[in-house]
């Protein structure tokens, strides 16, 4: 069995999904799991979490965003990979094995990352990053942003795809990604979240250096989500079939 080590940032997460999430982590019994609390307000929360048998790591500060408590999960995991996993959601499976360089999680609500390319991704972003399993050093090359700004699991995404990683996706359903009111997705208008997906993708150009006429143009596909949201994938794919036949 390869050593995994499961980090779990959190803040105020709802109880009964936290438990559920809790009680998922220790019937996989991974080799590590650390669970991260972003200063939790949530007394309830703090005391599952430090009673529940797992590491406990708090922040310096309450950052508002997961990429401080998955960073600091990271830096403190002993396990080769690493697993990141929603205090809110569910990991029903690990791999037991990894060829790859890193290995996709099969999420409900979500379409499979099988095939996935930085301009689909682009045009109709999605969460690929809960449940996928890493060595520890990819993580450290491509730490998770701390600021709103930008929406940290794509970034990632986009930039392992952008260097060429290998990948592989677990054979079925192994995460359950629970979608509940309080949930930031929830929280802003959906006008909000393209314009913060248009600064993940100028992050991601800088991040990577990418040259200019390519960063117009991804950012060309970016503002076609901002127009059209998912929608932009089917209108570049009907183009391309247009100008073939």
């Amino acid at each position: 069995m390869i050593k995994i080590s499961v980090v779990v940032p959190f803040y105020n997460p709802p109880l009964h999904l936290f438990a559920e999430c809790l009680r998922a982590l220790k019937k996989l019994n991974p080799y590590e799991v650390i669970l991260v609390d972003d200063c939790s307000s949530d007394t309830h929360a703090v005391q599952m979490a430090q009673t529940s048998g797992f590491v406990y790591l708090k922040t310096p500060y309450q950052s508002g965003f997961d990429g401080l408590p998955e960073n600091l999960g990271v830096r403190h995991a002993t396990g080769e990979y690493i697993c990141r996993v929603d205090a809110d959601d569910v990991l029903l499976e690990l791999p037991e094995s990894i060829e790859s360089d890193i290995h996709f999680g099969r999420l409900t609500r979500v379409k499979s990352p099988e095939g996935i390319t930085i301009e689909e991704l682009i045009l109709a972003p999605r969460a690929i990053s809960n449940g996928l399993v890493a060595k520890k050093e990819i993580f450290t090359r491509y730490p998770r942003a701390e600021d709103g700004n930008v929406y940290g699991d794509v970034l990632f995404a986009l930039r392992v795809l952008h260097n060429q990683h290998t990948y592989s996706v677990h054979p079925n359903v192994n995460y359950i990604y629970h979608k509940h009111p309080a949930s930031i997705q929830n929280s802003k208008p959906l006008f909000h979240h393209r314009m913060r997906h248009i600064q993940t993708v100028a992050r991601f150009c800088q991040l990577e250096q990418i040259d200019p006429q390519q960063s117009i143009r991804y950012l060309e596909m970016a503002m076609m989500n901002v127009r059209y949201g998912s929608g932009s994938l089917k209108r570049v794919m009907k183009k391309r079939e247009e100008g073939e036949s």
